[in-house]
């Protein structure tokens, strides 16, 4: 793991473990710590899946950061690759994005942000019939620990789309057109977007676990614009990609055409057999280039991750707005 974790990275690393070891240590603690409330002062078991999701969402919420940075990180080798610049260059331009990213001071603010704006809209009624003074105290306590992860990981999930944007102010090489590496980058944002798209339907259930469930104007709007924010994550990265791949594709043809014209020329003024080899392999080069897929992945992976994604959040959006499912 990179040296310059993030408080939350910190966090897990004092455990000793894996982050998904140690993400799943901190949610099983949370959720011990549930049990040992609802026994001994709560002597109610009736809110168990509302600490169990919490639980879950907390433990889920911390992976995700710390494997998304691990994923920027890994992200050198594909920069390398594909923008036309010294290594050393290259080396620090990503680590100036890998810093952004994963800036602490921001990520501590988002999450604070995202807190005081999930209590001024009174997101924290949830209709608990039964709810004791502990039990009001705890869950909201987990609530707001579990929407304060939330806030510092979306600061970091939107940060990572300014990247494709920074990328497009460089110089790229040829290899943008024919190396995997930058559909990887499309994979990649791809998964961002599926590690997201499991943490809403989390949070779905949990506010669908709740009596009062997602009855209320500001409640319908606040999960309602995180789907908007879902989608258009998956979409504006991907399309993005496509343009910067486009661009480049067309500025370094048009180089290749120049010089292959010039390869033509001299093929029929001197049709020797090295001259016209040189000429096959480039009319080859040609024709891989101009079949070139401009988009980060295929759209047959397209289709199916935005299936994954989209079934989903139409199923918790019906439950929400016209309660369909029951």
């Amino acid at each position: 793991m990179s040296t310059d974790r993030t408080h939350l990275e910190k966090i897990v690393c004092l455990l000793g473990l894996s982050y998904t070891k140690g993400a799943v240590a901190i949610g099983l603690s949370f959720f011990a710590l549930s049990i040992a409330i609802m026994a001994f002062l709560e002597k109610s078991f009736a809110h168990i899946t509302l600490y169990f999701l919490l639980s879950e969402i907390i433990a889920i919420q911390i992976a995700i950061i710390c494997w998304s940075h691990e994923r920027i990180i890994d992200l050198k080798s594909i920069f390398i690759d594909v923008i036309e610049l010294p290594e050393s260059q290259v080396q620090k331009w990503h680590k100036r994005q890998e810093m952004l990213i994963f800036d602490d001071k921001r990520m501590i603010s988002s999450g604070i942000a995202v807190t005081l704006i999930a209590a001024a809209l009174g997101l924290d009624h949830f209709g608990l019939a039964s709810q004791t003074l502990a039990s009001y105290i705890f869950v909201n306590v987990y609530y707001y620990v579990a929407h304060y992860i939330m806030g510092a990981a979306l600061y970091s999930w939107m940060a990572t789309a300014l990247v494709v944007s920074n990328l497009e102010k460089m110089p790229l090489k040829i290899n943008v057109l024919i190396s995997k590496k930058i559909r990887l980058k499309g994979a990649l944002y791809s998964k961002f977007t599926l590690c997201a798209a499991c943490d809403y339907v989390l949070w779905g259930a949990f506010h669908l676990s709740t009596p009062l469930k997602l009855s209320t104007l500001p409640a319908i709007l606040w999960f309602s614009s995180f789907a908007v924010l879902l989608c258009a994550y998956f979409i504006l990265p991907q399309y993005r990609i496509h343009q910067l791949i486009e661009k480049t594709k067309k500025k370094k043809l048009k180089i290749f055409y120049f010089s292959l014209r010039e390869k033509a020329e001299e093929a029929l003024i001197l049709p020797t057999k090295e001259n016209a080899s040189s000429l096959k392999i480039m009319l080859e080069v040609q024709c891989q280039i101009d079949e070139m897929c401009e988009w980060p992945f295929g759209s047959y992976e397209i289709l199916h991750i935005a299936l994954i994604i989209i079934i989903p959040i139409i199923v918790v959006l019906l439950e929400i707005m016209f309660g369909v499912v029951k």
